[in-house]
Order: structure tokens, then sequence, then C-alpha cells
């Protein structure tokens, strides 16, 4: 009987050797497949890295009838009876804890008119390339509330986007369209409370990213929250808008703009602004110059003390039924008598009103139809008309189809 139970308990410590062997060559088999796997390797992109895109095509009818293709002092559907892109581009956004960046490729018709004061000789210049860039600017977080940007952005001035489903008009304002578009510099961005925010830049100039001198501009922004419907924006720049080879023509602008959204489906925005340039050069009468030497004239050019001045005044209401339809109005005053912002050769300068209606349907969002009806009427013949002459009036009709993803 001892000898059978020492039999038994044998076998079974055996057994039980065996199965512990057979179970932990399995699990050694097994951490070995789990070695030879290769993990996935890490992604080297941020988390808050976002891709988009915007298409915005456009036809614009003008009842002048311009032998030109191309209409005067707008950027905004420049191509007259024509299918075109007004504006499209790609783009790569970032927002991390403390670092933050985006940029943005482009095209279109508005990016030609845009950027072709940008054209000079220097050959390192990024004239050649540069009209193509939206923006492409890096963000470094150094306080809590306080943010440092640089590169080329958005300009910080007026009421209106560049980007027209952004806008409740289809097209800009003229004072939107001069002022700039774009910035090259560098802006601080802080919050002192949540009510108050602030902005400084320091720029190459007014809408350059080639700089045509060696001075550098500034520019502020004020803004308020007085209410969760209502704000406050005060918008300013100041700096020298002179090639080096001329005497300093120093620029100086205020753009404050009022927002209110008065019920859901009710907003109303209206802007002012004021500018002043130093002319470039003045003539004094002086006679007696001819005495001393016979081949110097009566006037003397001499350095303007001379402040050149002009205005602008937008208002713009606009209606929303529900996400189905919009409906928008704009009234404006464009007044440059001295010619600083507008060229016409006229007697009167650039004083010329605008009235535009915009009817948008917004069922297909993010896509965006939208037809305007625009009247611009000025003081002196300043529109072009198809016998190549001008007249006091321009009416368009412009029809319009946008995307952004």
């Amino acid at each position: 009987m001892i000898q059978l139970g020492f039999f038994k308990s044998s076998i079974f410590l055996c057994s039980l050797f065996l199965c512990f062997s057979v179970l932990n060559a399995e699990e050694l088999n097994q951490q070995k497949k789990e070695e030879t796997i290769p993990s996935p390797p890490p992604n080297p992109l941020p988390a808050s890295l976002k891709f988009g895109a915007f298409v915005d095509t456009y036809y614009s009818h003008n009842a002048n009838h311009p032998i030109s293709k191309e209409r005067q002092f707008t950027t905004q559907a420049v191509r007259n009876d024509e299918f075109n892109i007004n504006l499209g581009f790609v783009d790569a956004k970032w927002q991390e804890e403390k670092v933050r960046g985006r940029i943005a490729l482009q095209f279109g018709t508005s990016v030609n008119t845009n950027y072709a004061p940008e054209s000079n000789k220097d050959v390192s210049s990024n004239q050649n390339s540069v009209k193509h860039i939206q923006e492409a600017y890096v963000g470094f977080k150094i306080t809590k509330d306080t943010w440092v940007d640089a590169g080329i952005y958005f300009g910080h001035i007026g009421h209106e986007s560049w980007i027209s489903s952004d806008n409740w008009n289809y097209t800009r304002a003229l004072a939107l369209d001069y002022v700039p578009y774009y910035s090259s510099g560098v802006r601080v961005t802080t919050k002192f409370t949540d009510k108050f925010q602030f902005q400084f830049h320091v720029m190459n100039g007014w809408q350059n990213i080639t700089d045509q001198n060696k001075d550098k501009s500034l520019g502020t922004q004020f803004k308020f929250f007085l209410t969760p419907n209502f704000t406050i924006t005060a918008n300013q720049f100041a700096g020298n808008e002179a090639p080096d080879f001329e005497r300093k023509q120093t620029r100086f602008y205020n753009n404050t703009i009022l927002e209110w959204k008065a019920l859901d489906w009710l907003s109303f925005a209206a802007s002012g602004d004021v500018g002043a340039q130093k002319a470039k050069e003045s003539f004094q009468y002086e006679p007696w110059w001819k005495e001393v030497n016979p081949t110097l004239g009566i006037y003397t050019n001499r350095e303007s003390g001379v402040y050149n001045q002009w205005y602008h005044g937008t208002f713009w209401a606009s209606f929303r039924y529900e996400a189905l339809y919009r409906l928008s109005f704009r009234v404006e005053r464009f007044y440059d008598p001295k010619q600083v912002m507008a060229t016409t050769y006229t007697r009167n300068g650039f004083m010329t009103n605008g009235y535009t209606m915009t009817f948008d349907f917004l069922e297909w969002n993010p896509g965006l139809v939208r037809f305007e009806v625009i009247q611009r009427e000025s003081m002196d013949p300043v529109f072009e008309t198809d016998k190549n002459k001008h007249t006091r009036v321009e009416r368009l009709f412009v029809a319009a189809a946008s995307v952004r993803f």
C-alpha cells in the first residue's frame, strides 16, 4: 500500500511539473512573438494640426460695359463679364499650448491685384513667390494671456475679411479695399481682462512684404467687449510710406468699428476711418532767385509740412432667416479729394458713395451661394464706359459661390 501511494504521488508530481513546463514554454514563445512584432512609430505631427481649403468663384457683370476687363478702385470681383476665381487657398493650422502657426498658399484675381505693388528690382526678394503666401507665421505663448507671432499674417484694420464667406457682403467696402489685406512683421496679442484685448504690431509697412524703405511701421488694436452682443474696436497705423529716394511721407490712420448683434436674426456694424499723410513736397514762390542766377526758377522745391487727409464712413445691416437665407445691406462714403489713396486725375478726386445689397443662400453650409447688386456714384466721372469715356455712376451685378472646409 505504501509503495502504491508513493507511486501515485510520483505520477501526480510529474504531471504537475510537465504542465508548468508547457505553460512556461508557451509564455516564452508569446513573449518572443510580441518582441518580434514592431511597434508603430510615434506620430510626428501635432495633435492639433488641421488642414483646410477654400474656393471662391464669381461672375461680375458691369452695366457700363467698359472696354477694359479690369475694374478700378477695387480688388474683389475685379474682372468684368468673366467667370473667374476670386480667391482659393489651402492651409495648415496648428495650436498647441505654447506654440501655434498657420501656412496658407493662395491664388486668384484678388491675389494678383493685391500683390502687384510687391514687384521691384531686388533679386533676393521673395517678390516672385510672395503673392502665393496668404499667411505664414509662427507664434509663441510668453505669458498666460500673451502671444507673439512673427511672419506674414492678415492685416488688423477693418471690419471685413479677405475671405468673402466671413463677410455679410460678397465684395469689400471701398474703405476696406484701401487698407492692408496682409502685413509682414511681428505682433503681440494680449488679453488684459475678459472684456479688453490689445495688439501691438511692428511691420515692414502698409501692405508690403518687400519693403521699399528702411523705416518700420507701427500698428495697434484696442478691442472692448462691452456686452456679449456689442463690441468696439479701434485700429491705428503709423509709418513712412515713401521709398528711400524720396522725402519721408509719414502716414497716420485710425479705424473705429462698432458691432452690435441686436437679435439672433438682426445685426448691425458701423466703421469710421480717418487718414493723414504728409505731402511729398511743396513749392515756394521765390522770384528773387532768378536775379541771383538766371538759370534758377521762381519756385523752390522744399519739404512739405502739410498733411493731406481722407475719410471713410461705412454702415452695414444684416437680416438672417433661420439657417436658410440672409439679406445684407451696406452704405458707404469714400472722401479722398487729395487723391492720397485713389488716383483719378480729376478736379475733386475720389469722392464716392456706394450702395450694396447681398442675398445669400445658407442651406448648403459649408457652401455658400450669393447674389449682389452694387451701385457707386462719384462726384467726378471716374468709371470707365464702353466708349472709352468715363461716367459718374457704376452699376454691378455679381453672382458668386464658395465652399470652405
